[in-house]
């Protein structure tokens, strides 16, 4: 096992944690294969394109915290009904973050004094999203979350320079109710569209002089609690359901697509840099949405 461990020290990372980033890609590959030979063969092309789209969105998830940004205009792109892309994206995050999050737990990028207030806010409005979904039409909600994905990505690429000038706030000194405030408002964001919580939530809590790497890690921690809420908010809400068409085909493609480059998204900001790797999906995410914003189905 000595070539293992060479791999992992060149890599800087335990040979427990090599094997489980490749691991997870052969349990997802399975997964995918399985769905493949079990779907009719008019769904071959979604799934694969479905399970492509989720490994863009856990790639961005494992390294820089944006998640339904990437995956909801994606599934837009493939016809996906609106509600559905926005549903199963937030039924997926308390399942596919937790991977995230720990890792930058381990690290110490976490605040319990961040964490509080973010998650109170997040629950409440994620959990009052999909009532408002439930009052507007499918385009009108695709247009929704393309404008706001452009816009957050706009605001991205205008303030990452930012992220590394002036002082952060002391870890005692956080602006409790402003963080709750952006609880709210990104969690809302994702209950009506499945998108907004990693861009929108994360840059206001930078922009609020929140420790980026703080930012990130609190943000990721809370999302699957604010994701639960929001999924709750759907099933009371059953008026969001009326007139969706589901495909259950790409629901395990998304899953096993999703949990693959867990590892390697770490792996790839300690290459490439959190603020490069922030305008590359910031990027993909404008470039995915542009197309739902001008022919919205």
């Amino acid at each position: 096992m000595t070539w293992l461990d060479g791999i992992a020290s060149g890599l800087s990372i335990s040979r427990r944690t090599l094997l489980f980033g490749v691991l997870l890609p052969v349990v997802s590959l399975f997964i995918v294969a399985a769905t493949i030979v079990a779907a009719p063969p008019a769904e071959h092309s979604t799934i694969v394109l479905a399970t492509l789209v989720a490994v863009a969105a856990g790639l961005a998830t494992a390294s820089v915290g944006v998640y339904g940004g990437v995956m909801v205009p994606g599934l837009l792109l493939l016809g996906v009904d609106v509600r559905f892309a926005a549903a199963v994206t937030l039924f997926l995050q308390p399942l596919v973050v937790p991977l995230a999050a720990s890792s930058h737990y381990r690290m110490g990028n976490f605040s319990r004094g961040v964490a509080r207030p973010l998650l109170i806010g997040g629950v409440v409005g994620g959990f009052i999203g999909p009532f408002f979904a439930a009052l507007l039409a499918k385009d009108v909600i695709a247009r929704f979350v393309a404008v706001l994905i452009i816009i957050v990505g706009l605001i991205v690429l205008a303030t990452h320079r930012l992220r590394g000038l002036g002082r952060s706030r002391p870890a005692d000194d956080v602006p409790t109710r402003r963080v709750a405030g952006i609880g709210l408002t990104a969690g809302f964001s994702s209950g009506i569209s499945g998108a907004g919580w990693g861009p929108l939530g994360v840059t206001l809590l930078i922009l609020a002089r929140i420790d980026a790497k703080q930012a990130i890690g609190s943000s990721l921690f809370v999302r699957a609690f604010m994701a639960m809420a929001a999924v709750v908010g759907f099933l009371t809400a059953q008026t969001a359901f009326h007139n969706v068409d589901p495909n259950w085909w790409i629901v395990f493609p998304l899953l096993a697509g999703s949990i693959a480059p867990m590892i390697p998204g770490v792996l790839l900001v300690s290459r490439l840099g959190r603020k490069r790797a922030t305008v590359v999906i910031t990027l993909l995410s404008i470039l995915l949405a542009l197309p739902t914003l001008i022919w919205a189905h």
